[in-house]
């Protein structure tokens, strides 16, 4: 077993395992990109989780900014 296959023997198992060269060729981009969208991808989360945070203490700070309006005895509290 430690003999090595001829290019014709990995050709046959290549096509014999639906793994033709031109199959793989025809691919429609290289595994260089997939660190690339995955990159784009976990930026675009955070940007998203960014904004979501922000929205939520903007809204936060307004109803802060509110409820001491309505009842300037109590700002201290809040």
């Amino acid at each position: 077993m430690d003999r090595e296959l001829s290019q014709t023997e990995i050709k046959e198992f290549m096509a014999s395992n639906g793994l033709d060269s031109e199959v793989l060729d025809e691919r429609d981009e290289a595994l260089e990109a997939w660190p690339l969208k995955w990159e784009g991808l976990a930026k675009g989360f955070m940007d998203y989780l960014q904004d979501r945070f922000t929205a939520i203490e903007h809204r936060l700070d307004r109803q802060e900014q509110l409820e001491r309006e309505r009842h300037p005895c109590h700002k201290d509290r809040i």
